[in-house]
């Protein structure tokens, strides 16, 4: 990871430890962002989203793939912000063979969950595929 994204998530962590709980509530509640499926993004990335926008209405947000998959395509130049996507490592693997043929799955408590930060971007910072644009990229 670049020392500048480092240093953007160390400040992005430290406005927001200052936050009050009543503070992250109260803006939770005037923005309501969700991603294009309609889920609505949980209070700790609408709050770090808050900080980085600046007073910029964001409204529906997603990662780079996920627009294209929802027929959109991020406007060239357009800088993400960042929020944190939880992961989890698995500490053996999810198929034991026993027996040479039969298995059993593990469970998820055997993960480590753990958090990447991620760029996202506003619908705003996007523009719909049409096959114009699709033939501009090939």
């Amino acid at each position: 990871m670049k020392e500048e994204k480092k240093e953007r998530i160390k400040q992005l962590i430290k406005k927001l430890s200052e936050l009050s709980e009543e503070q992250r509530q109260s803006i939770v509640a005037k923005l309501g962002i969700r991603n294009p499926e309609g889920h609505l993004l949980s209070d700790r990335n609408q709050s770090l989203l808050y900080l980085q926008a600046m007073g910029s209405p964001l409204s529906v947000v997603a990662g780079y793939k996920q627009w294209q998959k929802s027929g959109r395509q991020v406007t060239k130049g357009q800088l993400g912000y960042i929020i944190a996507v939880p992961s989890a490592v698995q500490k053996s693997n999810s198929v034991l063979p026993i027996n040479g043929n039969e298995s059993t799955t593990v469970d998820a408590a055997d993960d480590d969950i753990f958090f990447l930060w991620k760029a996202v971007f506003d619908i705003s910072q996007t523009e719909e595929i049409t096959e114009q644009s699709k033939g501009k990229a090939a």
